[in-house]
């Protein structure tokens, strides 16, 4: 037999040994499939959002400031802040994100919305009652980047405010880690 023959056949039967446990199988493991994530209890989303799944509840962690994404808790109405604040356990961190583009605060039942009267850089990124405007569709790239439809821009922590409270932006695009949301 040949060498090629004969290391082609030891590949082809590492492929078929279970890892961990030495057991053969004839066919491949199905990948599990991962939990649902609870639903709140109360919801005030449109007819369209509330019969899209959820595709994560997560935090988003800004590289930077070391820092979570945020809606403060004495404005989370229309228009409430959204700012850096220290990463915790509590649900104003907590950003479900949906397969529309909608990223929606779980603790005050509203969508992250780039003001439509300040787009450009700098421009003021708040809540506000979700619905199908563009200003509330958000792309994640895979480089963390969290990037608005509607204004071609990301969201950017302000460079100059970066403690708790520091300020949540729209910002031209760029290789800057203040863009990065892991």
């Amino acid at each position: 037999m040949k060498r090629t023959t004969r290391v082609l056949g030891a590949a082809l039967a590492l492929l078929f040994v279970g890892v961990g446990n030495g057991t053969a199988f004839a066919q491949p493991a199905q990948p599990a499939q991962p939990a649902q994530p609870a639903q709140p209890a109360k919801t005030t989303r449109t007819a369209k959002a509330a019969d899209a799944k959820i595709l994560a509840v997560r935090h988003f962690y800004n590289d930077r400031f070391q820092r979570c994404l945020d809606a403060d808790t004495n404005t989370g109405g229309n228009g409430g802040i959204v700012q850096l604040w220290d990463c915790g356990p509590w649900n104003q961190q907590d950003w479900e994100v949906w397969p529309d583009g909608h990223i929606y605060n779980s603790r005050f039942q509203k969508c992250l919305d780039a003001d439509t009267n300040t787009g450009g850089n700098g421009g003021k990124v708040q809540l506000w009652g979700c619905g199908p405007w563009n200003q509330q569709w958000w792309d994640i790239w895979p480089d963390g980047h969290l990037y608005n439809r509607r204004f071609q821009r990301c969201l950017d922590a302000d460079t100059n405010t970066g403690g708790n409270g520091g300020i949540v932006q729209l910002w031209d695009c760029g290789p800057w880690n203040q863009q990065w949301w892991r």
